[in-house]
């Protein structure tokens, strides 16, 4: 059922106008009526309507400043403006606010006819497209949880969550077991203020929270806390992290406490606790040094002595940080789990190829710190990118996709920047003429030179000069 509110400040107008959407349109239900701009705001703000037809000339805030406001509020709204005058200035101004619909007073029916059905269509193309997102992030959302809680974090998993959660600071899980769907839902609604993903599985339901804020233990112990005492259930917390890639860790340590919480029958809401020395946790620690310096002897040595001393949530976690280590530096991995590293030996591969690839990365920095160095050094000559490139000891195409990758610009562009920062600061000193200056940072032509300034700082090396002098 579509709704409608009508804005006329003539009593018989509106009843009229009232009175023939009734008679017509059985799925158009009129819900309310306002004499004057500031109780059409009113109105739009408490019924809801899904359209507002809006007399132009009324006492007070006219129609198009009850537009504005309404608007600014609900943007959803649609409008069908009323007027007695034909003005195009009306017009103009209704079109800021995408109204395409103008009725002249009196309206013919046929044409209050059309404009309500074209606006009806408009209303139900624009629900159908809403349902489809809605459907569509919906999916977007569950195969993200998935993928967390089966701990296989690629590239589709980041860009999700940029799309869907870009102001994503922190991150964490709740485990809850012998909860009831519907009641927790609304827990959840009333307690997390923050963006979440909820998903039943096993007989247990997780929530995955992506907050818009760092939170901390007290944080989280709060929010269970809270949520037990409206549900009764047990909920084990993970604890939270400010990378994406590091949620797969607090999806173990949720799932591994609110069991641990279930087989105690301590509390009903917590952390995972320790119940051993975990000396294993020094070890765990000492492979992801070496790992994150690009040892791989090391650490392969130190893994293989204490391999047999690695219970499956070890390998668990080793597995995550070090996924974490190369996801926090932009390194593509493998699409696969923890549980693709079936052997030894698949694992200690793992560790060889996650060393292999960090040290690419370093590698890389090397070579562009190199290039850079390079550049500031001989931007005054004509180099080039075969040139640096060769400086460097790479191919001039590996080069070039390298520095565009790590850069985010083409060597010219970053040679050029260089060259016009520079000239910049020497005409701020006003020691050289500006054909002088040219040459200096490498450019023969004095003219080329200008138009190249001009399209990187939008004004001339003249008129940059003369508005420093003029200061």
């Amino acid at each position: 059922m579509m709704r409608i509110l009508i804005a006329e400040d003539e009593l018989l107008e509106r009843k009229a106008m009232r009175k023939f959407i009734e008679d017509n349109f059985s799925d158009i239900d009129v819900v309310g009526e306002a004499e004057n701009g500031r109780k059409a705001i009113t109105l739009a703000n408490t019924l809801a309507p899904d359209i507002i037809f809006m007399d132009i000339k009324m006492p007070g805030i006219n129609g198009l400043e009850a537009i504005e406001q309404i608007n600014s509020v609900t943007p959803s709204i649609k409008f069908i403006l009323v007027s007695a005058y034909d003005s195009f200035d009306y017009a103009k101004k209704a079109m800021r606010f995408g109204i395409k619909e103008y009725i002249l007073k009196p309206g013919k029916k046929d044409e209050i006819v059309k404009a309500l059905l074209r606006v009806q269509k408009e209303i139900e193309e624009e629900r159908v497209q809403s349902q489809e997102k809605m459907q569509s992030d919906q999916l977007l959302k569950e195969r993200l949880i998935m993928k967390l809680m089966h701990h296989t974090i690629d590239e589709s998993v980041m860009e999700t969550q940029r799309d869907l959660y870009p102001d994503m600071k922190s991150g964490f899980f709740l485990v809850c077991s012998g909860a009831d769907w519907g009641q927790l839902e609304e827990t959840l609604a009333r307690c997390i203020a923050d963006p979440y993903i909820l998903l039943q599985s096993e007989g247990n339901i997780t929530v995955c929270v992506l907050a818009q804020k760092i939170h901390s233990k007290a944080d989280l112990l709060t929010l269970a806390r809270k949520i037990q005492l409206d549900s009764g259930m047990f909920i084990g917390i993970g604890y939270p992290y400010t990378h994406i890639g590091q949620l797969p860790k607090s999806y173990s340590e949720a799932y591994a406490a609110c069991f641990q919480l279930a087989g105690e029958q301590n509390s009903r809401y917590g952390f995972l606790k320790r119940t051993k020395e975990r000396a294993i946790d020094e070890v765990i620690s000492t492979i992801l040094d070496e790992v994150t310096k690009g040892n791989n002897e090391q650490a392969i040595a130190t893994f293989k002595k204490h391999a047999s001393r690695f219970s499956s949530a070890d390998r668990e976690n080793l597995y995550i940080e070090m996924k974490s280590i190369l996801l926090k530096r932009d390194i593509a991995t493998e699409e696969h789990s923890v549980s693709a590293l079936k052997s030894t030996q698949d694992f200690q591969t793992f560790i060889t190829m996650s060393c292999l690839k960090l040290n690419e990365y370093y590698q890389s920095k090397q070579y562009l710190m190199q290039a850079k160095t390079y550049i500031q050094n001989h931007y005054q000559s004509a180099i080039t990118l075969e040139e640096t490139a060769s400086f460097v000891n790479l191919s001039p195409n590996y080069f070039s996709n390298l520095f565009k990758q790590e850069i985010g610009e083409t060597f010219i562009d970053y040679l050029t920047k260089v060259r016009l920062q520079k000239a910049k600061e020497l005409i701020e000193e006003n020691l050289y003429s500006l054909k002088e200056i040219s040459y200096m940072v490498g450019y023969k032509d004095p003219n080329y030179f200008s138009r190249v300034f001009k399209k990187y700082y939008h004004d001339s090396p003249k008129r940059f000069q003369q508005g420093i002098f003029k200061k």
